[in-house]
């Protein structure tokens, strides 16, 4: 698809996307159409309800995470990858530092399992 056609397309969508309760959302490589009543942070939101957590680790790196950070109680630890202009509370620059994060906090509570 050409570049003026993707344009034409996105200038029809955001004509046609409010009058149907729907959201455009501009993500990394990608444009999600969603119904505007559902988002990552009242899908989250539920979970967190239903399984009443000690503990709310919430991680994203891209635009489409933060309804997530937003919902999340002030409680969650949360994390955007890959940049600090976030409702995150935290930042890491790059996926290998998200995974580098996660290996570390797994060996701290492997380290701190009962014998």
């Amino acid at each position: 698809m050409g570049r003026l056609r993707a344009q034409e397309l996105m200038d029809s969508l955001r004509y046609l996307i409010p009058h149907h309760g729907l959201q455009l959302l501009y993500g990394d490589k990608v444009i999600e159409v969603k119904n505007s009543e559902v988002n990552k942070g009242k899908a989250a939101n539920g979970i967190v309800e239903k399984l009443q957590p000690d503990f709310i680790f919430a991680m994203g790196d891209d635009a489409t995470d933060e309804d997530m950070f937003h919902e999340l109680p002030s409680e969650t630890i949360s994390v955007k990858v890959g940049s600090k202009k976030s409702a995150a509370k935290y930042y890491v620059d790059s996926q290998q530092d998200a995974i580098q994060l996660l290996h570390s906090i797994s060996g701290l509570v492997q380290k701190n399992q009962p014998e």
